[in-house]
């Protein structure tokens, strides 16, 4: 029956735990209470009927569970009375132990907070928070870290931060020793003040701190670095594959064709690839070198992607032939100098004829004018005809001016003039402006025949006497009867428009010098200029009209291209067409370097296009014709088969894939508008930029963390070594 001294009956079972085996026997149990466990110390763990556990020993007892709790865990008494005593200094100034521990994590100086608090509040003050500490760091070692660390990083990390970069050395060795002399000098400060008792002692514990500190402060800088550089990696990585997929996306390619696309071009400079990719129909292929060398390697492989970008370039060349054709129409044969022929085909001579035909009524109309007008001898102009060049005239000009006239009809007085001995000619009348002008055509007429003659009017020394006086008679003429100078200037005389054809013939062959094309040039009237024009580009197309097909290059219409443009640019003939064109030379000079730019890549990309084919196609057949792995009877390499074909990482799905992006990449880089191309790359490297110095950050922060929690870091590895 229970009854009410139940609870004081003595109770048989016992407790597990590690004090079970000294828990007393019931007939030494006291009623009302039962021995769960005893202590070595001769300490007992009773339960109350009341179910509360208290313990009582000789030196120590307590009823708080907790306590109670340890000891039933394993703790000796002695550990359960030091805890409860930490435990109560903690409790009695909970912030201020925290904020002492938060202190303490200064470097340098925070070791030496409890000896600065007793020199102002005294011996008992100093004590109390030397207590205070160690009953934090016993009870509460994660949370008196975590204080440290923080007050270090408080009081010395942003001005760490902002001195770091600047003090930091150039190598990770250099950094390292950097951080270990930091570390030391800390080390060795802290510990000295971490000291309590004398010399000896804070000696021991600043060299103990000071070896610390420098092995923490020599692994500071490896650990920011290894982490920066593990940011660097991961971030890059992560833009790249977005970059990727922009470029794959905005281009309708893969990302493997994408990012070797985006690789290739990372090789050339940026403004020379915009600056080459300006004219309409630039292809990235146009970029620079690497671009042109990645084209080359994908269309030597046979396949679509090949023939494509080879159609394209050789469409793009025929193309830039035709335009390149088409300004030569437009600058050389913009001012008309000859009457609209039926004729299929020309040549110089033609052209000369249809000079004759073409300018007789319009020359007609303004000569009759311009020789109804009288000669101001009186005027500078007019004494120089009478008084500078009529004196050096010869003879036979003067007679074959008169036969001219006479042989034209002319109705103009005979030029009247004596002749001296001597050769000298004396006009005994003035001539007019008609008989001026055929002086000067006998000048000009002297000049292409006898003594005179010349390819250029320039070769013998009499020649360029009589091109001399001419051009002279002309110029004076022209100054005093302004009539006179349009006439020659909007009809220009026959002989010369005829002798102009005939040097634009041979204007760019390589036995007339620039100097001699100069000569030929100067003085000519613009119908001249003209003449020579047309000529000039007449002789052009007869070159390009002799340029014949070959077996290895049937495109004609590009052989012709290239043609037009060797015989265009060198040196010597683009100097020539400057003094023929004059600012017209720049219109004709881009068409050029189109046609350069164009040419320039066909002619790159046909070289040992063969051979390599060959080669591919020789290694397809190979591939095609090789056995497979069990019919060779090689059953360890058919497991192997088998799964390269699941995993699709067979040699002929490993070609195929390679096949496909060369196929890829040999589109995009002929595709035209080239230009939206480049940008759509740029665009993406903007949006998700590759940074060789992301990270820095990451590792200066780290630096600094690093140093301010020094203290608590070397701290950590001290109880780690040498536990409490």
């Amino acid at each position: 029956m229970a009854g009410p001294w139940e609870d004081f009956q003595p109770q048989m079972a016992q407790e597990n735990g590690p004090w079970a085996d000294f828990a007393p026997t019931a007939q030494n149990q006291p009623p009302g209470r039962r021995a769960v466990a005893t202590t070595p110390d001769g300490g007992t763990i009773w339960e109350l009927s009341s179910g509360q556990r208290v313990f009582n020993s000789p030196n120590y007892s307590t009823s708080d569970p907790d306590q109670v709790a340890k000891l039933m865990e394993g703790a000796t008494p002695a550990d359960v009375s030091k805890s409860g005593w930490n435990e109560a200094i903690i409790d009695q100034n909970p912030v201020a132990a925290r904020a002492a521990k938060a202190v303490e994590g200064v470097p340098f100086v925070g070791t030496y907070a409890d000896e600065a608090v007793g020199a102002v509040y005294g011996d008992q003050a100093r004590d109390a928070w030397r207590a205070t500490s160690k009953a934090m760091d016993q009870e509460r070692p994660w949370q008196s870290a975590g204080l440290q660390l923080a007050g270090g990083i408080t009081a010395t990390a942003p001005a760490l931060m902002a001195a770091g970069p600047g003090i930091a050395a150039e190598s990770l060795g250099g950094n390292m020793l950097r951080g270990a002399g930091l570390g030391a000098v800390e080390g060795a400060v802290r510990g000295f003040g971490r000291g309590e008792n004398n010399a000896n002692e804070r000696f021991g514990t600043g060299i103990t701190d000071m070896v610390l500190g420098g092995a923490v402060g020599a692994a500071i800088p490896a650990v920011a670095q290894g982490a920066g550089a593990a940011y660097r990696g991961a971030r890059n990585a992560l833009a790249e594959y977005r970059g990727i997929g922009q470029v794959a996306d905005d281009l309708g390619i893969s990302r493997r064709a994408g990012r070797l696309l985006s690789d290739t071009l990372e090789m050339d400079d940026a403004a020379r690839m915009r600056n080459a990719l300006r004219r309409p129909d630039a292809m990235l292929a146009d970029a620079g070198p690497s671009t042109q060398g990645a084209l080359d390697a994908v269309i030597q492989s046979p396949g679509e992607g090949a023939r494509t970008a080879l159609g394209r370039i050789d469409d793009r060349a025929t193309a830039a032939g035709q335009r390149l054709s088409g300004q030569l129409d437009r600058s050389l044969t913009g001012s008309s100098v000859g009457a609209p022929s039926s004729r299929q085909f020309s040549d110089t001579a033609r052209l000369q004829g249809d000079i004759r035909s073409a300018t007789a009524p319009a020359r007609k109309a303004v000569y009759d004018a311009a020789y109804a007008q009288p000669i101001d001898y009186a005027s500078p102009q007019g004494a120089a005809l009478l008084d500078d060049i009529s004196p050096r005239l010869p003879a036979d000009a003067i007679s074959y001016a008169n036969k001219l006239m006479r042989m034209n009809g002319e109705k103009s007085k005979q030029i009247m003039a004596s002749i001296a001995d001597d050769g000298t000619v004396t006009f005994t009348n003035p001539p007019d402006v008609r008989q001026w002008d055929y002086i000067k055509q006998a000048l000009d007429g002297l000049a292409e025949s006898g003594d005179g003659a010349g390819a250029l009017g320039g070769q013998t020394r009499m020649g360029s006497a009589y091109q001399g006086l001419a051009r002279d008679i002309r110029r004076n003429l022209g100054q005093a009867v302004p009539e006179y100078d349009y006439a020659v200037n909007t009809a220009g005389d026959i002989i010369g428009q005829v002798k102009a054809i005939k040097t634009g013939e041979t204007l760019l062959a390589p036995g007339v010098t620039r100097a001699e094309a100069e000569a030929a040039l100067d003085g000519m009237s613009q119908a001249e200029r003209a003449a020579v024009k047309r000529g000039l580009r007449q002789s052009i197309d007869d070159a390009v009209a002799n340029v014949r097909a070959v077996a290895s290059d049937p495109n004609i219409d590009a052989r012709e291209a290239y043609k037009s443009y060797t015989m265009l640019t060198s040196r010597a003939s683009q100097d020539k067409m400057k003094l023929l064109l004059g600012k017209e030379w720049e219109p004709l000079k881009k068409a050029l370097d189109d046609t350069a730019q164009a040419l320039g890549l066909r002619a790159r990309v046909a070289t040992n296009s063969r051979t390599f084919g060959r080669q591919q196609f020789g290694q397809m057949l190979d591939d095609s014709l090789e056995p497979g792995a069990i019919a060779k009877g090689e059953p360890v390499k058919s497991a192997k088969t088998v799964w390269q074909s699941i995993t699709g990482s067979t040699p002929a799905q490993i070609q195929r894939a390679k096949g496909a992006v060369r196929n890829e990449l040999a589109d995009v880089l002929t595709r035209p508008n080239a230009l939206a191309a480049l940008n759509a790359l740029e665009a993406a490297r903007t949006a998700f930029p590759i940074l060789p110095g992301a990270g820095r950050g990451v590792t200066n922060a780290l630096n600094a963390l690093g140093a301010a929690s020094l203290p608590t870091s070397a701290g950590e590895l001290r109880n780690w070594l040498r536990p409490q």
